[in-house]
């Protein structure tokens, strides 16, 4: 199984509450990300939940 499928059935497993709680996780660490590289802090690119969504989606 590939990272992907194994993403993609952990998500399909977790209660909504779960999926929420770590779609939030991921958001926060995808901005830390940003946060720490200076020429996108700079730009103040913002990373939100829709933008997670989007890239996992894009990826399926």
């Amino acid at each position: 199984m590939t990272k992907q499928d194994e993403t993609h059935r952990v998500m399909f497993t977790l209660t909504r509450f779960q999926a929420i709680a770590r779609l939030d996780q991921l958001v926060a660490k995808k901005q830390q990300e940003v946060n720490q590289n200076p020429d996108l802090a700079e730009s103040s690119v913002r990373v939100t939940k829709s933008n997670i969504v989007e890239d996992w989606l894009s990826k399926q």
